[in-house]
């Protein structure tokens, strides 16, 4: 079976207001509402969204510690081998009522402010692909729930 990369986004519910340590970013202040989190997985996307999904894991990644708490609705992704996630982080933070709780949450390895976003409201995928369309980047984007 070959093992498909690609770009993904998990939103979550944060149903309650709280404080996690998240590794080197320290204690971190997370209030109520949805989440956006950005991510790639080159080497195996399938792979990657079974293990965020998993609620017993090993801690590795920012996402790990919230995911704890948050559950996740939707999962927003596409099959590719280019490593979209900036570019679609991007698109997000221009998504209506985007705001940033914990900079460089999930981008240590870039040059992003946050790979993760809050809303009060769930956040919309059809405006997010169009975003992405004004962008050229939009091909194959798929919701999962």
């Amino acid at each position: 079976m070959k093992r498909e990369g690609g770009t993904y986004i998990l939103v979550m519910l944060l149903e309650t207001r709280q404080c996690f340590q998240i590794g080197k970013l320290g204690l971190c202040d997370f209030p109520e509402g949805y989440y956006v989190y950005v991510g790639s997985a080159l080497g195996g996307l399938e792979s990657r969204l079974r293990r965020h999904l998993k609620t017993e894991k090993r801690i590795h990644w920012h996402i790990d510690y919230l995911l704890k708490s948050a559950s996740v609705v939707e999962i927003w992704d596409t099959y590719s081998e280019q490593r979209l996630e900036c570019i679609w982080n991007r698109a997000v933070a221009q998504l209506s009522g985007a705001t940033y709780p914990v900079p460089k949450f999930g981008a240590s390895d870039c040059r992003c402010l946050t790979h993760l976003t809050h809303f009060a409201a769930p956040p919309i995928l059809d405006k997010f692909i169009d975003i992405l369309n004004e962008s050229g980047c939009a091909s194959g984007v798929s919701k999962r729930v």
